[in-house]
């Protein structure tokens, strides 16, 4: 008996603290005072499964033919990895893509920042500083403290059209490049607006 006692008063002495939400008006949202930005982790996987695009192949060997999406380990596989392709001059011949190709692996940050700033007189900008106009808001980019790489790697590369399957393609691979580890940083990144918003 004495162990329902304390139980009920336990229970009733927490349901006398408890609050319910209520609306603020904006008079009292004038004296809530807090902090701007957001802070962010993430990750990124390139083809991480795989993903390659395959010749067309007859899945159930009874028609018709499709192409699909297949595995770095499938024996129809003739490319594996993501593909980023930009034309920068739409009259650059036969060779006018530029292109990240055969991206494969991973990346992730933790504690990337994004806030506001008001610049104020005792930020220094390098000698620019005279064409900040101080009390200008900027966007302030909080580099993370680290980025990991696992097995990422991609190819830069030239080529003849955008997409591997489309008619006439060539390409020319012009370097490689291989991550594995982490990398350090420090700093912050501030973008300026420009124009009337």
């Amino acid at each position: 008996m004495k162990f329902k006692y304390c139980l009920l008063v336990t229970l009733l002495s927490s349901v006398t603290q408890l609050q319910a939400l209520e609306l603020m008006n904006d008079e009292g949202l004038e004296n809530v005072t807090g902090q701007n930005g957001v802070s962010l982790s993430g990750e990124l996987s390139f083809n991480e499964d795989g993903g390659p695009l395959t010749d067309t192949i007859d899945p159930d060997l009874g028609g018709p033919m499709t192409s699909t999406w297949g595995t770095c380990s499938d024996a129809q596989a003739s490319r594996c990895g993501a593909r980023l392709a930009v034309k920068l001059n739409k009259d650059t011949g036969s060779q006018g893509w530029y292109a990240l190709d055969e991206m494969k692996g991973k990346i992730s940050f933790e504690g990337l920042t994004i806030k506001s700033r008001e610049i104020t007189a005792t930020d220094t900008f390098g000698g620019d500083e005279n064409d900040i106009g101080t009390g200008m808001t900027v966007l302030e980019i909080g580099l993370p403290d680290k980025i990991k790489y696992e097995n990422f790697s991609y190819n830069v590369v030239t080529s003849s059209t955008a997409r591997p399957t489309d008619a006439g393609f060539t390409q020319q691979v012009r370097y490689g490049v291989d991550f594995n580890g982490s990398v350090n940083m420090q700093g912050n990144m501030l973008v300026f607006p420009t124009g009337n918003p």
